[in-house]
């Protein structure tokens, strides 16, 4: 196992991911603040409580969930998909790497 691969391919995805952070924190709690915003607003008034808990209390932790997984599913996935339309990944794949070793390489940095 080429361990010298792994940690350059490794090294690459997470300067990737310090480039992109300010984007993956924004957006997500952005777009969970508009969530709450809205179904708080035009459902939350609606419901009473249900056993002394709130309609906000009950669906913060939700929406922060929603917004961990969609990020960390959009991450990982940007990762392998955007140098394939790139045509970036001919350069990884003819290296002298073995599948192996960049399916390790991706899953650590994921």
């Amino acid at each position: 196992m080429n361990l010298h691969a792994i940690r350059a391919i490794y090294k690459f995805e997470m300067s990737r991911t310090r480039r992109t952070l300010l984007q993956s924190i924004v957006s997500p709690v952005l777009s969970t603040s508009l969530y709450f915003v809205v179904f708080g607003s035009a459902i939350g008034s609606r419901i009473t409580d249900i056993d002394g808990v709130t309609y906000g209390a009950f669906i913060v932790p939700g929406l922060i969930m929603l917004s961990i997984l969609t990020t960390s599913i959009s991450n990982a996935s940007f990762a392998i998909y955007f140098p394939k339309f790139t045509g970036t990944i001919y350069e990884l794949l003819s290296a002298p790497v073995s599948y192996f070793e960049i399916v390790v390489s991706y899953v650590a940095a994921a």
